[in-house]
């Protein structure tokens, strides 16, 4: 019986999210991000599923600005519960995030068991990843100590080799080769995105990425055919091989597909690996403050796929989504020829979920590449500083014509007849290819950019300078007009390759802890100390100083798992206790020592020690007010309340006088030596029957 891949798993349409968790809890990577449950992305519209493709779209907030104060911009982030050793993965994704500054995407895979508190133990497996501007993609591994990526065997390039635990958490890498132009973000999109595949056996971990324009036939018609790796050519990526073991370092792997913000990659290299640091000082200032920005940081997958080796019998394969677009095919013997040249001699009705074609508009009609410069798609300037620089409208413009008037710069855009340059996009971003819908005055087959108004009133005024000729002899070099649609080529040959990105799995951050995001973190403490009472100088009593902290994170990768919900108020972290600076100094009292001493070291927070804070007692006690004059009140003894405030005293200083008045406080019961009004009054009605008897026996 003949072996091959069979399908075991389909995730498309609402199967998909039916399948996968919404994970809500506080990002292990630091990002400015708040990751949403499934009811609330569906009340934000995040998440929708479309009636045409039954493919899956996950966005983020693009409506709302926040705060750097706050938790960050809503997103998703979806989990498999469903683990995985070995098999072959195929996610065809039609858009993923665009290359904008602050985004940080990944479709990974990592061993979550138990809340993921074995991490890296099970390995974690980056298949798609980028941060920013990026426009390569970046395959990554972090596993266990001992394991090595191979030296060949891809067509990528091997950045790091070692994908054991070091102190930047980066483990071993690949960049996308420079002749894969379409791997990441715009770029991907312009092409109408494409199939990432995964084959992951006991030798290897294998890695492929085929633009829409060149997925194998056995891929497109993989439920039929059964897809066949060994046709694919060499994969991009690879780890495992004899260095490192793929039995022994990667197990019980869980899929995740999610958008992050800043972090401990995206904001870590802003400014440093590109030029979004000309937009704001930091990420979480740019992400809070530019929600339009992230309009087109959305995923759009048509579908994940899971397929098994084993025997290949006859069956009929059940429909594969409930809500799929389908179509019943057949493959009969003789009917359809598998890529290896077997002939099937079985036969096997299936159905298959359509899955959207490249759309008209946009990058559809344009060439993908032009002397050297990569279609981006469609964009929109925004701002006031738009890099755009007007260089030539003519006629007969054209894509091809544009790309040649900006020799020299990075970036060409088009808008109808008029072609701009730029060396950077600056505030300009990717957005639905189907806006850019002008043809090209040159070549009505191309899409020229767009206009974002009704055309009668035209976005850019330069074409007064057309005159008798199709080509003004004056060059212009005055800006895109703002909000302006340009099909946008770029030089990508010459951009470095993107850095090293640290692992994202492990325990999720324990929600007691408002982090932020550059490097330290902020908590509410509360320092319980001992101190003299004020009211009686032989009881020391405790009280209570609370202040807000903000202290350098815990680097550590190891920690006790907490639970997912606890039922006690969780204590600060060691690390925010100790940036509350305290004070060790010497008192005396009333032989309130534990062996009786009249003079007591105390520590107390240094706040309390230098000035006169207002506390909290948390003894309690009945107070007997004591005014100044000595007198007791004629309404004899106060219950006070379980939590009352005081001043607590200070470091010694000369004793008050008797003149000084007190406030109340919550006190020690009175001492044997402290007479209250009962006894005053008891001890004298005694006394004077005692004379009284006295003088009656005289």
């Amino acid at each position: 019986m003949a072996t091959g891949y069979s399908l075991t798993t389909h995730y498309a349409g609402q199967g998909l999210l039916d399948s996968f968790s919404f994970f809500t809890g506080n990002d292990p990577s630091h990002g400015f991000v708040d990751y949403q449950s499934r009811e609330d992305a569906i009340a934000k519209n995040l998440v929708s599923v479309g009636r045409d493709y039954n493919n899956v779209i996950l966005g983020v907030d693009s409506n709302n600005t926040y705060s750097t104060s706050d938790k960050g911009r809503p997103s998703i982030r979806l989990t498999s519960p469903d683990t995985f050793t070995h098999g072959l993965f195929i996610a065809d994704i039609y858009h993923m995030p665009a290359s904008t500054c602050g985004t940080w995407p990944a479709f990974w895979a990592f061993n979550n068991q138990d809340d993921g508190t074995e991490w890296p133990s099970g390995g974690e497996l980056e298949i798609i990843e980028g941060a920013n501007t990026a426009q390569r993609n970046l395959y990554s591994a972090h596993t266990n100590e001992g394991c090595k990526a191979p030296n060949a065997g891809f067509t990528g390039k091997q950045e790091r080799v070692n994908c054991s635990p070091t102190s930047d958490k980066v483990g071993c890498n690949y960049v996308a080769p420079r002749s894969d132009t379409t791997s990441y973000g715009d770029a991907f999109n312009a092409e109408g995105g494409g199939v990432y595949a995964l084959e992951w056996d006991s030798e290897d971990l294998k890695l492929w990425h085929f633009p829409r324009s060149t997925i194998p036939d056995n891929i497109v018609y993989g439920h039929v055919l059964g897809p066949d790796p060994s046709t694919w050519g060499p994969p991009q990526a690879v780890f495992g091989g004899s260095s490192c073991s793929p039995d022994k370092y990667f197990f019980n792997m869980s899929l995740v597909l999610n958008t992050n913000f800043c972090g401990d990659y995206a904001g870590k290299i802003w400014g440093k690996a590109d030029q979004c640091n000309r937009l704001a000082p930091t990420c979480e200032e740019y992400v809070a403050g530019n929600p339009k920005s992230f309009e087109n940081a959305y995923w759009d997958i048509n579908f994940i796929d899971v397929y098994q080796m084993g025997p290949l019998s006859d069956k009929t394969v059940p429909p594969l989504s409930p809500n799929a677009i389908s179509s019943s095919l057949s493959s009969a013997s003789g009917v359809t020829e598998a890529p290896t040249g077997v002939v099937p001699t079985h036969t096997r009705t299936i159905t298959l979920s359509t899955v959207k074609p490249t759309q008209t508009g946009g990058g559809s009609i344009d060439p993908t590449d032009i002397d050297g410069h990569t279609l981006l798609g469609c964009f929109q300037t925004r701002g006031n500083n738009v890099p755009f620089s007007h260089v030539r409208s003519a006629a007969d413009m054209d894509n091809k014509a544009c790309v040649a008037a900006c020799a020299g710069h990075k970036y060409a855009g088009v808008q109808d007849d008029t072609c701009y340059c730029a060396d950077t996009l600056g505030e300009s971003s990717g957005v639905e290819n189907e806006l850019c819908d002008t043809p090209c005055p040159g070549n009505g087959h191309q899409i020229c950019g767009g206009f974002l108004g009704p055309i009668s009133t035209p976005i850019t005024p330069r074409r007064f300078s057309l005159t008798n000729s199709t080509l003004s002899n004056e060059p212009h070099r005055s800006p895109a007009p703002c909000d302006a649609l340009l099909t946008v080529y770029g030089n990508l040959s010459n951009d470095p390759a993107p850095p090293a990105a640290p692992a994202m799995g492990g325990r999720p951050l324990h929600p007691s802890l408002k982090l932020a995001h550059n490097a330290t973190a902020t908590a509410d403490v509360t320092i319980t100390y001992s101190t003299v009472c004020a009211t009686n100088p032989a009881k020391l009593v405790e009280a209570e100083y609370h202040t807000t902290v903000t202290y350098a994170q815990c680097t550590c990768t190891k920690s006790d798992p907490q639970p997912a919900y606890p039922t006690t108020k969780t204590p600060p972290p060691p690390a925010a206790l100790a940036a509350v600076p305290m004070k060790m100094y010497k008192t005396t009292c009333r032989a309130c020592g534990p062996h009786g001493e009249s003079t007591v070291t105390l520590t107390v927070p240094q706040a309390v020690y230098t000035s006169k804070l207002v506390v909290t007692s948390t003894a309690v006690q009945t107070v007997v007010p004591v005014v100044g004059t000595g007198v007791f009140p004629t309404n004899g003894t106060v219950a006070a309340a379980a939590i009352a405030t005081f001043t607590p005293p200070p470091p010694p200083r000369p004793r008050p006088s008797s003149s000084t008045s007190r406030p109340l406080v919550a006190a020690a019961p009175p001492r044997s030596e402290t007479l209250s009004v009962v006894q005053l009054v008891g001890w004298g009605v005694l006394v004077w029957f005692t004379l009284f008897g006295i003088m009656l026996v005289l």
